[in-house]
């Protein structure tokens, strides 16, 4: 492939799902860096999604990609050359999450949330114009006809 070092790092990491944010904390680079290598890559590959570019890539080097990795495990850190600088003994890398894989249960979790948001505004509502209907009718307030009417 016609790709560099540093795009392939940055495909492999997209296939993990990682964001450019994520990738750029793990590759000790910028997140406009990271942006560049990956439009850089998917020019030379010709696709127009990096996930794209990534599965390309990732069928030419023979991965295979997990379906599931439990909510915690992080991959193997990829390797980077940091130059002569020493690597410091058990530094680990921070585990990671895509923002967007939820679990079912997390899933089910925010639809009932939402549901009972829904419910409990709702009820909120009905009592409000409940209360307005009988201050109304109480202070014998009409509002059919208006203020001006001759």
């Amino acid at each position: 492939m016609l790709l560099n070092e540093r795009q392939k790092q940055c495909l492999r990491l997209v296939y993990e799902n990682l964001e450019a944010k994520e990738i750029a904390q793990r590759l000790s680079l910028s997140p406009h860096t990271v942006n560049e290598h990956l439009r850089d890559a998917r020019r030379i590959l010709g696709v127009s999604r990096s996930l794209q570019a990534a599965r390309l890539l990732a069928d030419v080097e023979g991965h295979e990609r997990l379906v599931h990795r439990p909510f915690g495990v992080d991959a193997a850190p990829v390797p980077v050359d940091q130059g002569d600088e020493p690597e410091a003994a058990g530094s680990e890398v921070p585990v990671t999450r895509n923002r967007y894989r939820l679990t079912a249960i997390q899933r089910l979790g925010i639809v009932l949330g939402l549901a009972l948001g829904i419910v409990v505004l709702g009820g909120a509502l009905v009592a409000t114009a409940d209360l307005v209907g009988r201050l109304m009718s109480k202070y014998r307030v009409d509002i059919s006809d208006g203020p001006y009417k001759r």
